[in-house]
């Protein structure tokens, strides 16, 4: 960060948090006035409560917060989540990461839950690509509840680290609204983004809304590979939909029906090659020289029915849903595989007179198609504040085809040269995985004063893994008294595991407004049959990697609640990571050693007067390896987690006031995220980069014309900063020296957005 922009930063950080420590589990709404409290409404505990009483680390993005911060997605808003980082896999997907719970930036299994409204959106496995997060639209988006730490009772398998939650505007009973956004922007190095989005909300009578959504964007890329001609690689269309249709009979009995669609389409990746040592570019910025175009597709499509019923003293509430995933990737991955299949078909030369395959372009291309249906019941309690309490089950049932193929693009349709005459790797990969769980936690309460909590859930998986599969490593077969290659071997394996998860939640109500709490909490990733590769010896299947967390933290308003300040405290033990090892050529899933993680995260909201309201968050995260790691290639103990900052802040002020008697409103942000690293400090395997910490800042203007009518302007990365998000050194494990494709963020980018509504 150069000087002046540090100067930035403090100044407007200290502004905001005086002597205040940063942290963020609140985005804090604009209150009505300058002394009203904002209350924000989640659902992370299953029951709806203010923020301000989750007994949990909890960032609450309202759909004002997220309208102003004009974010689109994901990578919009989460580098100003404290605990949460990412890398970008693709336009169209991320890898996340909470509390720096993630192994290596290869991992295929999701270490954090994601859902839409109550539906689990994507895989449960490693085989389903569960670690590829679906890159949602935020349009009409009500909230997103960021949870950090281990969900495993209330939200299952996956949520080790946490899990993130899209809620959505449900349609409304008798109110005609609709709203239309057009926004235009320009991305330095890149060129035009637009977006279209619309919706409406119509009531067919007193009992019976629907609501439907719609979106269209463009994004612009902004990455170049001069060698070949190509420019603004990264760009993506993206498309979408949803159609909510509410049923409210009677007042007791509610059932919403929703049918979701969107599916984003990229012609490339927004990287740029950078030299290992340094972490500089090797050319420009964001240049990049791969000899195959790298598209990207993904596709998600849920459809759900939610019905609950109020009896009174309890609520039933069921929520069915299906959902088909899809998603389709090239990479070039002639490096690594360029040095790798000429080796195995130079031992095949020399036995049996095969043809060697040069140097050539290898594509690696992968298509994964999951369906997924699940289905939870669930039984809860009123809010009485005397005895409250949860039970419910949960099943689930998906079937996974991933087709890997391994192309050698010199020749005929990806073919190798005779005698191969087939891919240098060709696989057909099904799966299925069925999970039934139980669940339930009781809260008791000692007057308004002390409340504690205790939650478990069981959680049974069966899988079946089948692979049918050729890979240049397995040489040929002899046949009709000739040597046979591309001859596919069929592998079936099976597993069924069970595992337990609790939750330990205690709540001491110093005043009113002030709260302190413990969280002793539990999650777990799930296990199953490995991958089969030829005769190599392997262990069959694969463990859950488990996780328990201890956590002290204290929420509160002060000051007629013009201060809002949280501060939380964690320790996180991780056993049996999971993760990827690469034997002679194939990924084979493992469980790497164990890990321990602590850290504080804070946020703090103050409103001055004036319309001016000042607020701060930061997290600091100390992720490391206790044991040794011989399948990540570390030999010792103490080795730093990728991914996740050791320190990351962001700070901002909001002024809210008029201009020829419209309401307006301008804000400024702030975000510092730390250095990360990619691979491991001494691994020849996982080979260490370091990403450099960044700075990015954005402004905001928005005015309220009246008659449904506002115009905001924004500019996202003021001072163009070149942050590097996540890298890939697959190719440095064979040539030490070779460029690492380092992601980007995007460079600085203005736009103009035009909003028109009606009957808000």
């Amino acid at each position: 960060m150069t000087r002046s922009r540090l100067a930035f930063a403090a100044g407007v950080a200290a502004l905001a948090l005086a002597a205040v420590p940063a942290h963020a589990q609140q985005a804090p709404a604009a209150p009505a006035a300058d002394t009203a409290e904002p209350v924000i409404v989640v659902t992370a505990s299953r029951r709806a409560e203010s923020v301000q009483n989750v007994g949990g680390a909890v960032t609450a993005l309202g759909g004002a917060d997220l309208s102003r911060m004009h974010a689109a997605n994901f990578n919009d808003f989460a580098t100003s989540v404290p605990g949460l980082s990412f890398q970008s896999n693709s336009p169209t997907n991320n890898l996340i990461a909470i509390r720096g719970v993630a192994s290596s930036t290869a991992e295929l299994g999701g270490a954090v839950a994601l859902y839409l409204d109550d539906v689990p959106i994507g895989a449960s496995t490693q085989f389903g690509l569960g670690s590829q997060s679906f890159n949602f639209s935020l349009f009409d988006m009500d909230r997103v509840e960021v949870l950090n730490g281990p969900q495993g009772t209330l939200y299952g398998a996956n949520a080790l680290g946490g899990a993130i939650k899209y809620v959505t505007v449900a349609p409304k009973l008798n109110r005609l609204e609709g709203e239309v956004d057009a926004d235009v922007s320009w991305t330095k190095h890149g060129g035009m983004n637009d977006a279209i989005k619309a919706m409406l909300n119509v009531p067919l009578g007193e009992t019976l809304a629907v609501r439907l959504d719609g979106i269209r964007s463009t994004d612009a890329g902004f990455a170049d590979d001069p060698t070949h001609g190509r420019n603004h690689l990264g760009q993506t269309n993206t498309t979408g939909g949803r159609v909510q249709v509410l049923w409210q009979p009677v007042p007791q009995l509610e059932v919403r029906l929703t049918a979701f669609a969107q599916k984003s389409r990229a012609n490339g990746l927004d990287i740029g090659f950078y030299n290992i040592g340094n972490s500089t570019p090797v050319a420009g910025a964001y240049d990049q020289n791969f000899a195959l175009n790298q598209p990207a597709y993904n596709a998600v499509e849920m459809y759900s029915g939610n019905v609950s019923y109020d009896l009174g003293p309890a609520k039933i509430v069921s929520v069915s849903a299906y959902q088909r995933n899809h998603g389709v990737y090239d990479s070039d991955d002639s490096v690594f595989y360029g040095i790798l299949v000429p080796i195995y078909a130079g031992i095949y030369n020399t036995y049996f007179g095969a043809a060697i395959p040069g140097a050539s372009p290898y594509d690696l291309f992968v298509d994964t198609r999951t369906k997924k249906f699940t289905q939870e019941v669930r039984v809860q309690s009123s809010s009485n504040h005397h005895l409250e309490w949860v039970a419910g089950f949960y099943y689930t049932h998906e079937n996974t085809d991933e087709t890997v193929n391994l192309l050698y693009t010199a020749g005929q349709n990806g073919d190798m040269p005779a005698p191969y005459n087939s891919y240098p790797f060709a696989g057909f990969l099904p799966s299925t995985y069925t999970e039934k769980a139980g669940f339930g936690d009781v809260t008791g309460y000692l007057g308004h004063v002390f409340d504690l909590t205790l939650g478990i859930r069981y959680s049974h998986q069966d899988q079946v893994y089948s692979s049918n599969i050729w890979w240049l490593g397995f040489g040929p077969t002899y046949s009709g008294g000739q040597f046979v290659y591309g001859t596919p071997q069929f592998h079936s394996s099976t597993s069924s595991q069970g595992v337990t998860t609790y939750l330990i939640n205690p709540r001491l109500h110093v005043s009113k407004d002030v709260m302190l709490y413990g969280r002793v909490s539990s999650g777990f990733r799930p296990g199953g049959p490995n991958f089969f590769l030829g005769s190599a010896t392997l262990p069959s299947t694969f463990q859950p990697d488990k996780l328990w967390n201890y956590e002290i933290g204290e929420k509160g308003s002060f000051f007629d609640h013009r201060l809002t300040f949280d501060i939380d405290g964690y320790d996180i033990e991780w056993k049996n990571i999971q993760t990827t090892e690469n034997v002679s050529g194939i990924n084979q899933l493992v469980n790497a050693g164990n890990a321990r993680i602590r850290g504080v995260e804070a946020t703090a909201a103050l409103r001055l007067g004036g319309g001016v309201t000042l607020n701060g968050s930061g997290a600091y995260t100390d992720a490391k390896l206790i044991t040794t790691a011989p399948v990540l290639g570390l030999g010792y103990t103490g080795a730093r987690l990728p991914l996740s900052p050791r320190w990351n802040f962001a700070v901002g002020a909001t002024y809210r006031f008029t201009v020829a008697g419209a309401r307006a409103n301008a804000s400024l942000t702030d975000v510092w995220v730390g250095d990360r690293t990619s691979g491991y400090q001494g691994s020849a395997t996982n080979v260490f980069y370091r990403l450099p910490a960044y700075n990015t800042v954005n402004a905001n203007l928005g005015v309220d014309l009246g008659h449904g009518v506002s115009v905001s302007a924004f500019v996202h990365n003021l001072f163009d900063s070149k942050g590097q998000l996540s890298a890939n050194t697959l190719n440095n494990a064979l040539i030490a020296n070779a460029p690492v494709p380092v992601t980007l963020s995007q460079p600085l980018t203005g736009g103009v957005s035009v909003k028109i509504a009606f009957g808000h």
